[in-house]
């Protein structure tokens, strides 16, 4: 065998395979990269159960404002909705304050922000505590899930009677934290508000 040939063959031996160095480092990246990957995953499914709550949300003040709007503006009855547990709640169709409204309006209800400086100004204020808005002008409302999971929703409204045919509806809604009673807890939610006037 010539020196040429005999140099050939060793050097094919040496580059034959792997050495456990280059091998754990490529386990390294492979994890790392599977690891970066499963994250990904898992927060993707949690902004798409985040999104679904707040389109049940949505939907929820949705249903609530056209309950209200389906009333004469006159109106002085209530409905009655019932959640998945069972519970009955007073929805309130009146708002009993002087007609026209003060300025700013302040109606019948939860409390509608008046900060022009405020994130929710004009919208219902989420800071008022749960216990301050008077009866038949919330709930919380529990909503039917997938494998029985159940998921409680802040609802609030409030009713501004405009003249003696018209009426403006504001309602709030938005997803409770286990464990919670009111706004705020582990995983916040911007409530979600939907608003209408109602005449005839």
């Amino acid at each position: 065998m010539t020196r040429k040939t005999r140099s050939m063959v060793e050097h094919r031996k040496r580059e034959a395979g792997m050495t456990m160095i280059e091998l754990m480092i490529a386990m390294v990246v492979l994890a790392v990269g599977l690891g970066a990957l499963s994250i990904l995953f898992i927060n993707t499914t949690y902004t798409d159960n985040r999104n679904s709550k707040d389109t049940s949300a949505t939907l929820l003040a949705q249903l609530v404002l056209e309950q209200i709007s389906a009333q004469h503006p006159n109106s002085t009855a209530t409905i009655a909705l019932t959640d998945c547990a069972g519970n009955v709640w007073t929805i309130a169709t009146a708002d009993p304050t002087a007609i026209p409204p003060p300025s700013p309006p302040v109606g019948t209800g939860a409390s509608l922000n008046n900060n022009a400086g405020s994130l929710y100004y004009g919208q219902i204020d989420p800071t008022q505590a749960y216990a301050a808005i008077p009866a038949n002008y919330k709930m919380q409302y529990v909503d039917c899930g997938v494998g029985g999971r159940r998921v409680t929703y802040d609802v609030r409204w409030n009713i501004v009677q405009i003249t003696s045919y018209a009426r403006l509806v504001t309602v709030s809604s938005r997803q409770l934290s286990p464990g919670t009673t009111g706004y705020g807890g582990l995983r916040f939610a911007l409530p979600v508000t939907v608003r209408g006037i109602q005449g005839m």
